[in-house]
């Protein structure tokens, strides 16, 4: 029988480990755990609010005698009651593994969340996130702007300009999309083409052209863009209204 550790090995390799060896720096990691940290915290909030309470094998015994007031059973009938009644506590001694699964599995995001924090800790200063404000302009309309900033790559860009147009709809929606644009001659969105193919063995993973690496391409993977990418491309655009930052871009 599988240890809670081991569990949440198999859990974390099963769900999680090829969304996490896929990015490609400690502060996509460092959010990528953020949000599974979270999402963790609201299953060990929901798994507590199940029922906990298993009585001792004292108090069963005393129910199943209380049950037998009236005349004293047989052997075989009391040990079928027995059986009966533990297999009515069977959904309880779920809940209390679940719970402490999940408490085992917050600890082990936790150790991996420490862990790339010290991997970010260590990399040279230019590149921690400075905040730089910078003009560019947009392929679309040829004198509009926005404020961009350095820590934030072209892919980020794509996403905002699409939250912006498409506010409502989901990830899976937004996928399905970018997709789309790989295989359109005329991109709707993706104007400076940094969107480039699905990985034949894996559907649910694309290349993009983000000027890192040995070929200067990532990957993105549909679970970490619909979980990460795509909801903070929606935050900024929410935080950051288009006429705000043209009231930026005009002051500078």
């Amino acid at each position: 029988m599988m240890n809670n550790l081991e569990i949440v090995r198999d859990i974390w390799k099963n769900q999680y480990e090829t969304d996490f060896a896929l990015l490609d720096t400690p502060q996509e990691q460092i959010e990528f755990l953020e949000n599974l940290l979270l999402k963790n915290k609201d299953n060990i909030i929901k798994g507590d609010k199940l029922p906990q309470f298993e009585p001792s094998v004292v108090q069963l015994t005393n129910q199943i005698d209380d049950e037998f007031t009236t005349y004293k059973p047989t052997k075989k009938e009391w040990m079928k009651r027995w059986d009966e009644v533990n297999e009515e506590l069977s959904p309880v001694r779920w809940n209390q593994t679940y719970l402490s699964i999940l408490e085992d599995l917050n600890d082990y995001i936790i150790n991996e969340l420490k862990i790339a924090r010290k991997r970010l800790e260590v990399l040279p200063t230019y590149e921690t996130h400075e905040v730089q404000k910078i003009p560019t302009i947009s392929s679309e309309e040829k004198i509009s702007s926005k404020i961009v900033e350095s820590k934030h790559d072209d892919l980020d860009i794509l996403l905002r300009n699409i939250a912006e147009k498409e506010p409502d709809l989901s990830g899976g929606l937004v996928w399905e999309l970018l997709c789309k644009e790989m295989g359109r001659k005329t991109c709707k969105y993706d104007h400076d083409r940094i969107l480039l193919q699905r990985i034949s063995d894996n559907r649910d993973t694309l290349f993009w052209k983000s000027g890192k690496g040995k070929n200067k391409e990532s990957t993105l993977s549909k679970g970490y863009f619909e979980r990460t990418r795509w909801p903070a491309a929606k935050k900024w655009v929410k935080e950051n209204p288009t006429n705000l930052h043209k009231n930026k871009f005009s002051q500078l």
